[in-house]
C-alpha cells in the first residue's frame, strides 16, 4: 500500500506536460524549396530524419521522466513494508476529548461518537508489548491494558467540564515518555476547539492531533446574573449571549415550572430580562435558549432571593455618606423605614452593621460592648495604607481602602483585605472594619457605594453570604460559615480550608452554616470557552505543543500512528531515479549534437 506524506504537491505533476507542448510547438518549420543540385541528398536525408526523431523521442520521455520522479519525490510517497502491520513496542496515550464540546451534533451524529469509533480503531492496532494510556476530559492519564481501554469508551459521555487539551497531550507526552519501550507517541482525538490550547512547553513525544471536521453553528448563553442580589421581589436577570448563530433566537427565564420573563436576541447580544419572583425565599431559576446542535450550553443557572426590604435606620455619627445613601435605597424600594436593622458606631439592641467610631478613644468601650454581647471579635489598632477590596463584594470589589482596623477574633468573616478580616458577622452582629468616609475609602464618592450599603444590610445581616460561581468541578472557596452544600442529590461537607470541588452536574446548590441555615448559594454552569466552536489552526497546535505535533486527516493519522509501522519513504529511491534520468538526458543530448556538428 503506497501513500503520500505531501499530497499537495501531486499538483506539480501538471508540468509534465511541458516538455510535449514544447516539442509540439519546436515542430512547426517554415516552407522548404529543393533545388535540383541537391536532389541527390534526398534519400540520405531520410536515413538521417528517422535517426533524429528517435533521438527527440527519448529525449521527450527522459525530460518528462525527470520531472515526473521529481514531483513524485516531493510529494513523500510511503510503502509499508513486510506484512501485518508490525511495530516497535510503542508507549501510546490516547487523548480523548469527552468535554462539554464533544456533544455538538454534525450531520446527525454526535461528535464524541465519531471520536470514540476512531480511537477503537487506534487501539485494535495495539499489540501485546505496547503500554496504553488514555486520558479523557478530567485531564488525568490512567494505565490500562486494551480490553480496559475499550471498556473505559463504552462508558463515555460529554461531561459539561473544560478540557485544557494542550495541557492533557502535555501531560500524556511525560506519561509517555517514561515508560521503558522503543517509542512514544500521543494521539489526540478531539474537535481541537482554538480556546483549549493553553501555552506551555512543547510536548515531550510526538503528538498526532486529528483533523476535526468543520463545526456546527452554535449559540449559547455564556452568563446571567441576578441584578440586585436580593429582590424584593422584583428585579431582574442581566444575560449575555455568545456563539456564531446569524439568525435570532428565544431566551425564556423559568423559576418554580414557570416563564418569568422571556426576549428574542442574537449572538452576542446583553439582555436584561425583568422579572416578579413567584415567592420568597431562595430560588433556582434558570436562562432557557431554543436548543441547537450544542445543547449542553443553550442554559444558565443561577439563584434568586427574594425577600421584603429590610427596614433600616443610621444611628451615631457616621458622617453625610450613609445617611444620604439609606435614603437612596429607601427611595428606591431597596429597604423600609424602621429600626431593624441599624447602621451604627456603637452596638443596638437587634441586628447591627457596626462602623468603627470617629473616636478612636470610644474602641475601648466598644470592644467591652461586643465581649458583653458575647461577639468574639474585637477592633485593635488602626492601619493606614492602600488596600483593595475582594470580589466578595461584588460591584465595590477593588475599590481602594486607605485606613481600617485591624480586626481580631474567631468567627466567619465575610472578607478579607490583605489577608485579614476586614467585614466579619458574628449572631446579629456585622463589623465593618472602615468607617464610610473618603479619608477611609473612596467607596463614598464611587458608584459602588449604595450598592455595597445594599449587600450588608439586604445580605449579610439578614444572615445570607455571597454567591458563589463555578464551573462543574471546579475547586472553589466558599464562605468561612459555611459547613455544607447541598443540592438535589445530598448533602458534602465543606473541608476545614473553606475549600471544595463543585459538583459536576449544573445547577444551583446552596451553602449551609453551622445551625443548619441557608449562608448562601453555589451557582454551576459550563465554562463559556467551551462554547466556541472555531477549531485550532495548524499553526497554533505547533506553537503550544511543539513542532513535533501534527495535525492529520484520518488516513494520514493511519499512516502515521506508530511511527508509520515499517513504513519505507520512497523518496530518495525516486530523487536517485531522477539524477539517473537527467543524466541519460544530458548525455543524450550531448552526443547528438556532436554528430550534428561533424
Amino acid at each position: 500500500m503506497i501513500g503520500f506524506l505531501q499530497p499537495l504537491a501531486l499538483l506539480g505533476l501538471a508540468a509534465v506536460a511541458i516538455p510535449p507542448l514544447l516539442h509540439l510547438i519546436g515542430r512547426r518549420l517554415p516552407p522548404t524549396v529543393v533545388f535540383p543540385a541537391v536532389r541527390y541528398l534526398t534519400a540520405t536525408e531520410r536515413e538521417h530524419s528517422r535517426k533524429l526523431k528517435l533521438r527527440n523521442l527519448l529525449l521527450l520521455l527522459l525530460r518528462m521522466a525527470v520531472i515526473l520522479l521529481v514531483v513524485l519525490a516531493a510529494a513523500r510517497p510511503v510503502a509499508r513494508v513486510g506484512s501485518g502491520g508490525g511495530h516497535a513496542a510503542t508507549a501510546l496515550a490516547l487523548v480523548l476529548d469527552n468535554s462539554l464540546s464533544s456533544g455538538a451534533v454534525l450531520e446527525g451524529q454526535r461528535v464524541l461518537d465519531v471520536l470514540v469509533e476512531r480511537a477503537r480503531a487506534v487501539l485494535a492496532r495495539t499489540g501485546p508489548d505496547d503500554r496504553i494510556w488514555l486520558v479523557t476530559a478530567d485531564g488525568r492519564p490512567r494505565r490500562m491494558g486494551r480490553s480496559d481501554a475499550m471498556s473505559a469508551l463504552d462508558s463515555l459521555a460529554p461531561l459539561p467540564v473544560r478540557l485544557d487539551l494542550a495541557e492533557a497531550a502535555r501531560t500524556a507526552a511525560r506519561a509517555v515518555s517514561r515508560e521503558d519501550v522503543a517509542a512514544a507517541e500521543v494521539v489526540v482525538l478531539s474537535d481541537l476547539q482554538a480556546t483549549a490550547l493553553s501555552a506551555g512547553e512543547p510536548a515531550a513525544a510526538p503528538v498526532l492531533l486529528r483533523e476535526p471536521p468543520d463545526p456546527p453553528p452554535n449559540r449559547s448563553v455564556d452568563s446571567a446574573r441576578a441584578e440586585p442580589a436580593l429582590w424584593s421581589p422584583t428585579g431582574e436577570v442581566v444575560v449575555q449571549l455568545g456563539g456564531t448563530f446569524a439568525e435570532p433566537a428565544a431566551l425564556r427565564l423559568e423559576a418554580q415550572g414557570r416563564t418569568l420573563a422571556g426576549a428574542v436576541a442574537g449572538t452576542d447580544d446583553l439582555v436584561i430580562l425583568a422579572a416578579t419572583a413567584p415567592r420568597r425565599g431562595w430560588l433556582a431559576a434558570r436562562v432557557a435558549l431554543d436548543p441547537d446542535e450544542l445543547r449542553a450550553d443553550d442554559e444558565w443557572w443561577l439563584a434568586l432571593r427574594a425577600a421584603d426590604p429590610a427596614p433600616a435606620r443610621v444611628v451615631g455619627e457616621l458622617g453625610r455618606f450613609v445617611p444620604d445613601a439609606i435614603a437612596v435605597l429607601r427611595d428606591g424600594g431597596r429597604l423600609a423605614e424602621g429600626d431593624g436593622v441599624s447602621l451604627a458606631d456603637r452596638v443596638m439592641p437587634g441586628t447591627t452593621v457596626l462602623l468603627p467610631p470617629a473616636d478612636p478613644a470610644l474602641v475601648g468601650a466598644l470592644n467591652r460592648t461586643l465581649a458583653a454581647r458575647g461577639v468574639p471579635w474585637r477592633l485593635a489598632e488602626r492601619l493606614e495604607g492602600e488596600w483593595r477590596l475582594p470580589a466578595e463584594l461584588g460591584a465595590a470589589a477593588g475599590s481602594a481602602v486607605y485606613r481600617r482596623h485591624r480586626l481580631l477574633g474567631d468567627g466567619p468573616v465575610v472578607a478579607r483585605v490583605a489577608g485579614e478580616p476586614w467585614l466579619v458577622r458574628f449572631g446579629d452582629v456585622v463589623i465593618v472594619a472602615s468607617r464610610m468616609e473618603p479619608d477611609w475609602t473612596e467607596l463614598p464618592v464611587s458608584a459602588a457605594f449604595v450598592p455595597l450599603l445594599d449587600f450588608l444590610i439586604n445580605r449579610v445581616a439578614a444572615g445570607e453570604a455571597w454567591t458563589v460561581r463555578a464551573a462543574p468541578g471546579q475547586a472553589v472557596r466558599l464562605p468561612d460559615a459555611a459547613r455544607a452544600v447541598w443540592g438535589p442529590h445530598g448533602t458534602a461537607p465543606v473541608g476545614a480550608d473553606g475549600r471544595a470541588a463543585a459538583p459536576l452536574e449544573e445547577g444551583v446548590f446552596y451553602l449551609s452554616g453551622a445551625g443548619g441555615d441557608t449562608v448562601g448559594a453555589l451557582e454551576v454552569n459550563h465554562d463559556r470557552r467551551e462554547s466556541r466552536l472555531t477549531p485550532a489552526t495548524r499553526a497554533e497546535v505547533r506553537a503550544t505543543l511543539g513542532d513535533e505535533a501534527r495535525v492529520l486527516d484520518d488516513r494520514a493519522l493511519d499512516r502515521e500512528l506508530f511511527g508509520g509501522e515499517r513504513r519505507a519513504d520512497l523518496s530518495g529511491m525516486l530523487l536517485a531515479a531522477a539524477i539517473i534520468a537527467a543524466l541519460a538526458e544530458l548525455g543524450l543530448a550531448t552526443a547528438g549534437g556532436g554528430r550534428s556538428r561533424a
